[in-house]
């Protein structure tokens, strides 16, 4: 009997995808665009940077007033942009 080795295409992409860790790069590539959607007009209006080191995000936002707020609000913040990604992108915020 013949074994089948045939696999899914879209099955083969995601495995490449994450053997090269080229989900991650795609994932963060994707909440720097879509932040708007993600954060919210106001939050998206005074964000000035957003960068990744490892699994921590960091923002750079005009407002003082604004870093306070989302520091109260961190872990909503971070369970919005892993559901947006759906995996686990983030585990920590650096407001600066």
């Amino acid at each position: 009997m013949k074994k089948n080795n045939l696999i899914r295409v879209g099955d083969a992409i995601n495995e490449f995808l994450k053997q090269e860790k080229l989900d991650v790069k795609i994932s963060r590539f994707t909440v720097k665009n879509s932040w708007k959607e993600i954060a919210g007009e106001h939050i998206a209006s005074q964000t000035l940077e957003i960068s990744f080191h490892e699994t921590t995000m960091f923002l750079t936002l005009k407002s003082a007033a604004l870093k306070q707020e989302l520091a109260f609000n961190k872990q909503q913040l971070i369970d919005n942009i892993n559901r947006f990604c759906g995996s686990r992108l983030i585990n920590d915020i650096v407001f600066k």
